[in-house]
């Protein structure tokens, strides 16, 4: 039954000249990015982001505020929670046009 197969190659002695073994030298916490880079490449564009949307809330709360301003009893609050999901959807379709622009000039 053990003749079945044929027996395998026996391993080979691992050296210091073996070119399999050129990539344990490596020291991977040390070639990994620290902490607060990875922190500072999380926060810093969710930041960007809500500060987009903040500012987009704001201009088209403001531009609807001036277009019925005569007959509006309508508080600041009520309309920046109303405009919203406007400013949202605006967002990212700005994220996806300067995506698409990217794409375009490589």
């Amino acid at each position: 039954m053990n003749d079945a197969a044929p027996w395998p190659l026996r391993p080979r002695e691992v050296g210091p000249s073996d070119p399999d073994q050129e990539f344990d030298g490596i020291d991977w916490s040390a070639a990994a990015p620290s902490w607060r880079s990875m922190l500072t490449g999380l926060f810093l564009p969710l930041l960007a982001l809500a500060l987009l949307v903040v500012s987009i809330d704001l201009a088209l709360g403001w531009s609807f505020e001036r277009w019925i301003a005569p007959s509006s009893s309508m508080s600041p609050l009520l309309l920046a929670a109303v405009m919203f999901l406007p400013a949202l959807i605006c967002a990212f379709c700005c994220c996806k046009f300067f995506l698409h622009l990217k794409d375009r000039m490589r």
